[in-house]
């Protein structure tokens, strides 16, 4: 019989064996095919990419992506290996050659790379196709869909050239592991890996401190300017929590565990049940083979729920606050009298008369002369604006809050009292009680004494920033010195925050209006501009979850698979199929806690660190950041345990089978 024949019969004799290795080979390839017939997409990428960036972020992320879909396969290939190698050593026995082994495991690659490849290309040209309509529809781009072909024919050739290179690089990987192994080592080489780890108690302690301290200092951020991040820099710390984390875990994985299940054994009322006396030896013998694979699976759950997390924070959030960037659904400083009856006329004619309100805002631009002022009053000067107050009567303020659906109490304010409305958060309340003297066009100051402070600005940061709310007998004070006044119309109403005909109808009447600010269009602006981002990360994403989600499952066949003859005998003692289920599943949920409960972890003290150093906080409210977290968390837990079910299944017909 030839090898291939023999190659032919063991995959299609062991279908159910390797059944999720090809789905996930096959997967993996798809989410391949489809970004590179995506970063291919001459049609699409004309339309997002306007300087490059998108092509330049592709061909890096392509690199990622063959990194990580070689990195996935050739542990996949060594997995499958450790458990051929006791067939091997029957071959050698029969007489096989060293080099007539490594053509039947090159014939077997063969078949289930191409098999995979197909698959993956089918599967992935249509995903590509529902990529592109989905951008296409998000964006409101006009594309001849036409001219995007269902398969690209150079993301084809590119795909298989790759999956060619993959395939010569585990025959090599096979052939150095085969050339330096013996007959016996054939034989026993699935087994060589159990030796007993010691325990060392200082070096789980100097893991457990270390893995805390990394975590510890990803916190630390959350003090802004007073922590480290701030006081050394983000690159060296960033340096030092990451390898804090990486040495951390994997002391406490080496060292920490064995240490805690020795303490556990030695813990007789513990130890002798009926499921702990197998389920705490057995963990403690396989611990030394485990450790590399859960250092592993931790530090790349980790990666993706932080990968994951991050690209729905960060496309949550910018939309998010909106709500102060733009708190009226449209808004704009009126520069000709005739443009807020313009602008009322074309929104009748697409809303209807009714369908929203309008209020116009005065403002009055006000110097002081006090020495400490707060940071609102300089950061008109950033964007090359005259720095000052922008003073607002209380009138004013509580009618617009009204409009657009807010809180109106406690708005009082006498003729010495003032609210400051804040850029960013102060949870010290700091500006709290500071006097602020205005000047007057005459050169005569009014002192006020600031109230409260609040993050309700009811007028949008492109048309006021420091925006500092007075009595209404102030403000009169001030447009009568002679002052110059600024008039901002702010339209609401529902639905118009979601409006594209209500921004359109707008656009003729205010197209030269650089003050003109609409929800609509700045949430469009923002999808637009990171929808590549998003994109690119989510193939990542996607990537990152195949990987952990198969390893786990191989890894916990694997251990199943070697242990089956231990069930035997456990069987004929007297142990239940209920009993071996349970120790079965105490076991599965050992080797799946203790990854994701570290990677979770490490990824939430991450993504607080991100938040807190790359993202400008302009809401103050923790739920806007907890909320996409939370629903990221949830979703990978939710992915994790359709992984954990299926390995259980799998576990439960490989281990009791007679």
């Amino acid at each position: 019989m030839s090898l291939f024949a023999i190659a032919f019969k063991n995959v299609k004799k062991n279908v159910s064996f390797y059944f999720l290795y090809l789905v996930s080979v096959a997967f993996i390839l798809t989410v391949f095919f489809s970004f590179v017939s995506f970063s291919m997409n001459g049609v699409m990428l004309a339309k997002i990419s306007e300087d490059g960036r998108v092509e330049t972020m592709s061909r890096t992320i392509a690199v990622f992506l063959m990194a990580f879909v070689l990195f996935y396969m050739s542990y996949s290939n060594q997995f499958f290996m450790k458990r051929r190698m006791g067939e091997l050593g029957i071959y050698a026995l029969l007489g096989y050659r060293k080099s007539a082994m490594l053509k039947l495991l090159a014939f077997e690659n063969v078949l289930i790379c191409l098999l995979s490849l197909v698959v993956g290309i089918v599967l992935g040209a249509a995903a590509h196709q529902g990529i592109v309509s989905g951008v296409v529809g998000l964006l409101d781009l006009s594309i001849d869909r036409s001219a995007v072909p269902f398969l690209n024919g150079k993301a084809v050739l590119f795909s298989v050239l790759f999956v060619i290179g993959v395939i010569a690089a585990l025959s090599i990987s096979n052939w150095r592991l085969l050339r330096k192994t013996t007959l016996l080592h054939l034989v026993r080489l699935e087994k060589s890996g159990e030796k007993k780890m010691k325990i060392r108690p200082v070096s789980a302690v100097i893991g457990l401190i270390l893995m805390v301290s990394g975590d510890v200092l990803a916190l630390d951020s959350q003090r802004g300017k007073e922590s480290v991040w701030s006081k050394i820099g983000v690159s060296p710390i960033g340096l030092l929590m990451t390898g804090l984390i990486v040495c951390g875990t994997a002391l406490f994985v080496y060292s920490f565990l064995p240490y805690v299940m020795q303490k556990l054994k030695q813990r007789e009322r513990l130890l002798y049940r009926e499921i702990s006396i197998v389920a705490i030896p057995k963990f403690m013998n396989r611990i030394r083979t485990n450790a590399k694979t859960l250092i592993m699976l931790s530090l790349l759950s980790a990666a993706t729920l932080g990968v994951f997390g991050s690209t729905v924070l960060t496309s949550y959030y910018p939309v998010a606050a909106l709500t102060r960037i733009i708190p009226s659904a449209l808004e704009f400083k009126i520069e000709r009298p005739e443009q807020a009856e313009q602008a009322i006329l074309a929104l009748n004619r697409t809303v209807g008369e009714g369908g929203f309100q309008s209020k116009i805002t005065e403002l009055i631009k006000a110097g002081s002369t006090t020495a400490s002022l707060p940071p609102e009053y300089s950061l008109a000067k950033e964007k090359g604006r005259e720095p000052g107050f922008e003073l607002m009567s209380s009138s004013d303020y509580a009618s617009l809050l009204k409009q657009q659906g807010k809180k109106t109490k406690d708005l009082l304010l006498d003729d010495k009292e003032a609210i400051l409305v804040k850029y960013r958060p102060d949870p010290k309340r700091q500006h709290v009680g500071e006097i602020y003297s205005l000047s007057l066009a005459d050169n005569r100051t009014v002192d006020v004494t600031v109230k409260r402070i609040t993050l309700d600005n009811p007028i949008g940061f492109n048309n006021s920033v420091g925006t500092l709310i007075v009595s209404d007998g102030v403000f009169r004070q001030f447009a009568d010195s002679g002052m110059p006044v600024t008039r901002v119309m702010s339209i609401d109403g529902p639905g118009l925050r979601d409006s594209k005909e209500a921004y359109e109808a707008l656009r003729p009447v205010l197209g030269d209006n650089p003050y003109f600010a609409s929800v609509y269009a700045r949430t469009y602006e923002i999808t637009y501009s990171n929808s590549s981002t998003f994109l690119l990360l989510g193939f990542l994403t996607v990537l990152f979850f195949i990987a952990s989600g198969s390893i786990l499952y191989f890894h916990n066949i694997s251990a199943v698979t070697y242990d089956h003859d231990d069930y035997t005998i456990l069987s004929k003692m007297g142990y239940s199929r209920k009993k071996l289920k349970k120790l079965i599943h105490r076991q599965i949920l050992v080797l799946y806690s203790i990854p994701f409960i570290l990677g979770l972890a490490h990824s939430i003290c991450g993504l607080f660190c991100y938040r807190a150093l790359l993202m400008d906080d302009v809401l103050g409210q923790s739920s806007k950041f907890i909320l996409p977290i939370a629903l990221a968390l949830s979703i990978s837990v939710f992915i994790y345990l359709i992984y954990y079910v299926v390995t259980k299944r799998s576990c439960y017909r490989i281990a009791l089978k007679n």
